[in-house]
């Protein structure tokens, strides 16, 4: 429950929802599709996408995340959905668009997880991996502070290099994914990184 609370402050950051923006808005606009965002956590990803137009279920382990997605859900009007559930949720199930940010650190098999994700997007649609980078520490974050952020809550940005400090995500992992069409976005300054990979039907 602490859990909870602490990151339902922290994705109210104006550094966060604006990294977490600017990665979502890199895809097409959603009429008609599917987005599935893993570890949704308090739900700033799947409200954003569904800003999009998109269809999003968000899904994640933690009951109490799930709980403050559904009341964050209905704060902010949001047609996005919210279920207690796990990476087996997509056993049978297919995505225009498949999300996890700040999900694949935390997971003890990262390839078999990426996997996984990757099998489950349709044909021309995208898997979308935001993630901390190996910049992400309190020295770093501190000089971006001085840099001059916006000031709401930037004691979550050295929160966040805290507990991300050493924890980043080896960049071979993605090697696995076979497509030509990709792109990767530098945010907060080269403290977090999104990549976007899409399934084209030749390499899908």
């Amino acid at each position: 429950m602490i859990g909870a609370v602490l990151f339902t402050w922290l994705q109210g950051a104006e550094f966060y929802i604006d990294l977490h923006k600017q990665a979502v808005d890199t895809l097409p606009s959603g009429e008609n599709k599917t987005w599935i965002d893993l570890g949704c956590g308090p739900g700033l990803v799947s409200r954003l996408a569904a800003e999009k137009f998109y269809n999003v279920t968000g899904i994640d382990t933690d009951p109490f995340m799930i709980k403050a997605a559904r009341r964050l859900k209905k704060w902010h009007g949001s047609n996005a959905n919210f279920e207690v559930n796990d990476l087996s949720y997509l056993l049978d199930r297919k995505a225009d668009v498949i999300s996890a940010a700040s999900l694949l650190a935390v997971l003890d098999d990262k390839e078999d997880a990426l996997n996984k994700m990757w099998a489950s997007v349709l044909p021309e649609g995208y898997l979308l991996i935001i993630e901390p980078t190996e910049l992400m520490n309190q020295e770093n974050a501190n000089k971006l502070i001085k840099s001059g952020l916006p000031k709401k809550r930037l004691s979550g940005l050295k929160m966040w290099a805290k507990a991300r400090e050493n924890r980043s995500i080896e960049p071979t992992i993605f090697d696995n994914i076979k497509t030509k069409d990709k792109k990767t976005l530098e945010l907060l300054g080269g403290l977090v990184k999104a990549r976007i990979f899409k399934k084209t039907n030749s390499l899908a």
